[in-house]
Formats: C-alpha cells, structure tokens, sequence
C-alpha cells in the first residue's frame, strides 16, 4: 500500500513539472500579451511579440478598433483558453476568449465594468532566446453586451 502511495505521489509530482515546465509558459506568455493588449499597452505587447508580421498585428489591431462597442474606461480581462495545440516544429497554437469589462460612455461603473465585450484570439507561440513570443496572431470580435441587464 506504501508502495503504491508512493508512486502515485511521484506520478502526480511528475506530471505536476510537466505541466510547470512544458505545458504552461507559452499560456503565461499568450496571458501577459493578451492583457498588454487589452490595457492598450502597445509597446508592451509589441515585446512579447517576434517577426514583422506578429509585430505589424499588435500595433495595428488596438483593442478600440477591434471592439465594435464605444468605451469610456477600461475596467479590467480575463482570458478563457479554449484550446492549446502543440506542433512538432515547437510552436504552441493557442485559442482562447478574453472577456474585456468596460464603461460605455455616460456610465461608471466603478468596479468590473457596466460592459463586456467578447473577443477571440488565436495565437501562434514560439519559443526563442528570450522566452515565448507570439509569432502569429489574429483577434476577432464577437459580441459586447451589458453585465447589468435591464439598466
């Protein structure tokens, strides 16, 4: 029974530095690009990015001329993965949804935002010398709706 405990703690421990090592820091890097993105932080998401292209995307693609919603302030993402492919040329294909909270004009909110606006991304990851960087992106909008039904 020892025996058994044992190599299950080891198996868990195993998979556990996988999933740190391998498996999440092309996700942690898609995550710091998407909120630069969000925040309109464009320097900042121009860094996490490599190639002309990806370059050229990030500075072209703000997030006010993708949402097709007006907004008076930023009130904070999240991010929702959908998937995560790996290819044997080493890049990481990422899909996922971020969520961008947001006052329209006229209305404060304060906190978390009287809007939401849905947006996909899918993200081409690939490691370099310095760290993961997105070498291919594409944003697509997809709805903006209140988060206070009714008002």
């Amino acid at each position: 029974m020892k025996k058994l405990l044992l190599a299950l703690l080891l198996a868990g421990g195993a998979y556990a530095a996988y999933w740190l090592v391998v498996l999440q820091p092309p996700v942690r890097a898609y995550r710091q690009f998407a909120d630069a993105w969000a925040r309109e932080d464009t320097p900042a998401a121009v860094a996490l990015t490599t190639g002309d292209a990806a370059k050229r995307d990030a500075e072209s693609r703000i997030l006010r001329g993708v949402v097709l919603e007006p907004m008076e302030a930023f009130r904070g993402s999240r991010n929702a993965i959908e998937s995560r492919e790996g290819f044997a040329d080493g890049t990481v294909l990422i899909t996922a949804k971020q969520f961008v909270h947001f006052d329209p004009p006229g209305i404060t909110s304060g906190i978390g935002g009287a809007g939401v606006a849905e947006v996909r991304h899918v993200a081409r990851m690939k490691k370099t010398p310095g760290g993961w960087r997105v070498v291919e992106w594409k944003v697509e909008f997809l709805e903006a709706r209140p988060t206070r039904p009714g008002r």
